[in-house]
């Protein structure tokens, strides 16, 4: 039985696509194993769908079992710490622009920010922590979930004689949060070292594989991030005003603020966010005072179809202003299709093909409240909605699903394992 070791900068606890590459090996005949963090609540050893989480920090087992099982003990849990960031201001609206434009280059200051050297030293010590454990194991192909995971896999597979690939799940470099010149170097040098060791690529999106082609001179695979097929979950009754839902991470540039500034402008359709970040206590400060929108509380993974199937429209409100951004063929987009969503959208590439081309909704301008409640209100009172709604999940049903893209890395992966 051929050994897959899969290295994911996370717990493994959110982390659906991981979870799907890692069980569906499993069902195929590999020994899989997903190195990721170890933090306090969770077990070090997991056993999940056939395949094993192998939880990872950087200290020494003596050194944990003593902060764990004895100082935890006597230690009093600590109040929250106020948040450091300022709160947000409600963005101001403007004419609409459509399509979105391409972002213009970033113009990020030349040396590291504070903290921005902190981080990368611990990202190549968990590297070298994961590393150290995975190659006891000895596996014959190594499989890092994106760049910051890169380094483990690279030197597991070059101690142990494996096969190495690389799924990039963003354009790396151009994500909000690169944010010095410095980082885009570091990155850039880390690609460029270890790319050329890797058998194979793999990316989320056609868009995104286009730029890493011509970045990397490679070909790169395309496994998007479509949910297992399901039948369209019921709709149940709701009472009062429709409900437009976001759904994911409350982060930077998701174009949330805007989306809670388009309640000023229509008083129709209720504003619904689910999830959880950084950004929670400044959406839920622009929220006061409006009585259509509402904070809704974060959900299981696996539950987010069925709550999204609560909901009446998927609002997708990505702000261009990066690469990654303006390319971005997100999770939700699959999710809220597969619950039946019509989807009011950003008028962003591969979102413009999504929507238009399998007819399932409309499009806005993200940076214009005003043009978000427009999309919204245009969905809302379509009378094709329904069929809209019916389209998405049936175009699911039709190609955009697990069962279908899993074949690809199936394939990738018994040529790479010679079977």
């Amino acid at each position: 039985m051929k050994k897959v070791a899969l290295f994911v900068f996370n717990t493994a606890n959110g982390d659906l696509r991981t979870h799907r590459q890692a069980r569906l090996l499993a069902q195929n005949g590999f020994e899989v194993r997903v190195y990721c963090f170890l933090e306090p609540g969770l077990p070090q050893r997991e056993e999940r769908a056939g395949y094993l989480i192998c939880r990872e920090d950087q200290r020494s087992r003596t050194t944990r079992f003593f902060d764990d099982q004895l100082l935890r003990k006597l230690k009093r849990p600590k109040p929250p710490k106020p948040s450091s960031q300022p709160l947000p201001e409600m963005p101001v609206d403007r004419p609409p622009v459509r399509p979105c434009p391409p972002p213009p280059p970033r113009n990020l200051p030349e040396g590291f920010l504070p903290g921005e050297e902190d981080y990368l030293n611990y990202v190549a010590r968990i590297n070298q922590v994961w590393a150290r454990e995975a190659s006891t194991w000895k596996p014959d192909l190594c499989h890092a979930q994106d760049l910051d995971a890169l380094q483990a896999a690279y030197d597991t597979a070059r101690a142990c004689g494996a096969r190495l690939i690389l799924d990039q799940h963003e354009l790396w470099t151009d994500q909000p949060f690169i944010r010095s010149q410095a980082t885009v170097r570091y990155w850039d040098q880390l690609e460029a070292r270890l790319v050329p060791h890797c058998q194979a690529l793999l990316t989320v999106s056609r868009p995104f594989a286009e730029v890493l082609e011509r970045k990397l001179g490679r070909e790169v695979l395309v496994l998007h991030n479509c949910q297992e097929y399901q039948p369209r979950p019921p709709r149940k009754a709701r009472q009062g005003r429709p409900m437009a839902i976001y759904q994911g991470v409350f982060g930077i540039d998701r174009g949330l603020e805007q989306l809670i500034a388009s309640a000023r402008y229509q008083n129709e359709v209720v504003i619904g966010l689910r999830g959880f970040g950084s950004a929670q206590s400044g959406l839920e400060h622009l929220a006061q005072g409006l009585d259509n929108v509402v904070i809704l509380p974060r959900c299981a993974p696996e539950e987010m179809i069925e709550r999204a199937a609560e909901a009446d429209l998927g609002v997708i409100p990505f702000l261009p202003t990066c690469l990654n951004h303006y390319l971005n063929t997100p999770n939700k987009l699959f999710e809220f299709m597969l619950a039946g969503l019509p989807i009011a959208a950003a008028d962003l590439p591969d979102l413009k093909n999504f929507i238009q081309g399998e007819q399932i909704g409309c499009l806005f301008d993200p940076f214009s409240p005003s043009d978000i409640a427009r999309g919204i209100l245009e969905l809302w009172n379509d009378p094709d909605r329904e069929a809209k709604g019916a389209r998405a999940h049936e175009a699911c049903r039709r190609r955009w699903n697990w069962e279908r893209e899993s074949k690809t890395m199936l394939e990738l992966y018994n040529t790479l394992a010679g079977l």
